[in-house]
């Protein structure tokens, strides 16, 4: 486990075992938790949690260990992160990050205005475009950061990689369209439903043309845009239907509602920088405060 998987570890045990409570404090999926639990038991041939009824509700005497440790590692990381904000006051410079117009205007702004507010000497450049186009820009060297989705493709021996964000994408509807009785969706009950999609370039869009042609499901595709809250609007008081990660109903929570999709997609945004890259104090500084954001 990394340190933020030992964090949602410790989330769990410390909202009483309850998921749900526990996915919620930490703004992840429930799903996403869950499945991390799991696979780090499948992995090590152990169990953390006593479970009954599929509930969990104690911790294993190897869950105990491993809390008992990872409460001492999570200090000991917050103590190395003081020792690096010690050296803030004096950081200035310029740093070029890319951005997709939907994380920068959701996700990320909060993490922008911070250092406009608490660091005005680091210059913060964005590019904002698709996640394909930034991806090729990082690999050219022309941005020291990128925020992105998965996947990637990137070769791992030169360039690192870190989860910042994991969703879902779901359907928005209006509140009185048809699919609100229904309390998940099936990709078959898309097929020749209206619907607003991005425009082609944006991962979203090649992520949902690839699940619709794999299960031969034919949306009626009214509108392609490049701007997520258009096409949220583009649902209010009429038929049409939206595919967008689950963490944007925050936006529009009166008018539209979400709906899951049985095996979702999965939304994964990351950080990703060239490991061969001379790596200032200021390139590491930036990288480090938005991962310990997140």
């Amino acid at each position: 486990m990394d340190i933020k998987q030992l964090e949602y570890f410790i989330s769990i045990i410390e909202n009483d075992y309850n998921l749900s409570k526990a996915a919620e404090s930490i703004h992840i999926s429930q799903s996403a938790l869950s499945q991390m639990v799991k696979n780090f038991e499948d992995r090590e041939n152990i169990e953390l949690f006593e479970r009954h009824r599929g509930r969990l509700i104690c911790l294993t005497a190897a869950g105990e260990a491993l809390y008992g440790n990872a409460k001492i590692m999570i200090a000991v990381y917050e103590t190395m992160m003081e020792e690096i904000r010690s050296f803030k006051n004096d950081l200035s410079g310029e740093i070029v990050i890319g951005i997709p117009h939907l994380i920068i205007s959701t996700v990320f702004s909060e993490v922008i205005s911070y250092f406009r507010r608490h660091h005005p000497n680091i210059h913060m450049t964005t590019v904002v475009t698709g996640a394909y186009a930034l991806q090729k820009k990082l690999l050219a060297g022309e941005l020291d950061i990128a925020i992105t989705l998965k996947p990637t493709n990137f070769d791992s021996h030169y360039f690192e990689e870190l989860t910042l964000v994991e969703n879902e994408l779901c359907a928005f509807v209006d509140v009185n369209h048809k699919f609100t009785s229904k309390k998940i969706l099936d990709w078959v009950d898309f097929d020749k439903e209206p619907f607003a999609i991005f425009d082609k370039g944006h991962m979203i869009h090649e992520l949902l043309m690839t699940e619709f042609q794999t299960r031969k499901i034919n949306p009626n595709i009214l509108i392609r845009s490049n701007y997520w809250d258009f096409m949220l609007r583009s649902t209010f008081k009429t038929d049409i239907i939206t595919i967008l990660p689950a963490v944007l109903l925050d936006y529009f929570p009166a008018t539209i509602k979400a709906i899951p999709i049985k095996n979702p997609i999965k939304w994964q945004v990351v950080m990703c920088r060239n490991k061969k890259k001379t790596c200032s104090r200021l390139d590491e500084f930036v990288f480090t405060s938005i991962a310990e954001h997140f």
